[in-house]
């Protein structure tokens, strides 16, 4: 029998409980075997990654459920938190990220793309505001911010300075 993703994500989704999360779910049936790999979101941490316990926890819990699926279904099960610099779902992340900081690839007045870090503000309809972030000035009040057209906006991640 070969089992599929939406099996697997049914499963998964039955054993999570709030405040984690399904980021994502990959899986790779091969012959005989299934490589399954989790991210998790954490909803309420500030910057949505699970911790090491959280992702032992599941990961115990999901390998007591598949392996009620029989011998038969061979299978690495591999969980893992989405991570702090995380990719950005767009749009609604970026409402739930306001404050953070966040590199985007953006157009640029040249038609070339660029990824800039800015800090994110408000979402206001189809627009996002947007602080270009810049360590030199990032202490300075007042700093000049941007409006920008979420659809503009071709990918971004979350971004920690260290």
């Amino acid at each position: 029998m070969v089992y599929t993703e939406e099996n697997i994500r049914e499963l998964i989704l039955r054993v999570l409980a709030p405040p984690l999360a399904l980021f994502s779910l990959q899986v790779q049936n091969r012959k005989n075997h299934a490589l399954i790999e989790i991210e998790l979101d954490h909803l309420t941490d500030k910057t949505g990654s699970a911790s090491l316990e959280d992702c032992e926890t599941v990961s115990r819990r999901l390998k007591e459920e598949l392996d009620l699926w029989g011998e038969e279904f061979d299978f690495t099960l591999q969980v893992s938190s989405a991570g702090a610099e995380r990719v950005l779902r767009l749009p609604e992340d970026l409402s739930r990220f306001q404050g953070l900081l966040v590199k985007l690839e953006v157009p640029l007045e040249t038609g070339k793309w660029d990824k800039r870090l800015y800090r994110l503000g408000p979402v206001s309809g189809d627009s996002v505001e947007l602080t270009l972030y810049d360590r030199k000035t990032r202490h300075k009040k007042n700093q000049k911010s941007v409006l920008m057209p979420i659809a503009e906006i071709r990918k971004g991640n979350l971004y920690l300075e260290i």
